[in-house]
């Protein structure tokens, strides 16, 4: 797969009401900032909890240019047809481009890693 640079990420969940539920999407930004920095990477969500993905585009540095977004969803459905590419369609700017990467659970290194769990449950270590 073909890898793109951006100037910064979007980590996209999909949201809940449930507050326990943001936990597992907030370690994992931590552990992104840690990595990358916050100047280059946010979490949004795309309904239900805050921040939203518009609030988190409006909000970002005048010096980005190139935003990927990157849902940590498992597969397309509905909302990464429809949904997620109209917000995204309305955040458009001449200043900024925004692209809608794959879910993080088409790629190849998520595919692998959830291989392992499940093979580390079955009691098969690899």
């Amino acid at each position: 797969m073909l890898r793109k640079e951006y100037d910064h990420i979007i980590l996209l969940a999909h949201g809940s009401p449930d507050p326990t539920w943001k936990k597992p999407f907030e370690s994992l930004y931590d552990r992104a900032i840690s990595r990358f920095g916050a100047e280059r990477s946010s979490l949004a969500y795309m309904e239900l909890t805050e921040p939203s993905l518009e609030y988190v585009v409006q909000h970002l540095d005048k010096h980005v240019k190139k935003v990927a977004v990157l849902p940590l969803f498992f597969a397309v459905g509905r909302h990464l047809r429809h949904d997620v590419p109209a917000q995204i369609e309305s955040l458009k700017r001449d200043d900024l481009e925004i692209e809608l990467l794959s879910p993080i659970g088409e790629d190849d290194i998520v595919k692998q890693a959830m291989d392992q769990v499940i093979a580390h449950h079955l009691g098969q270590n690899n």
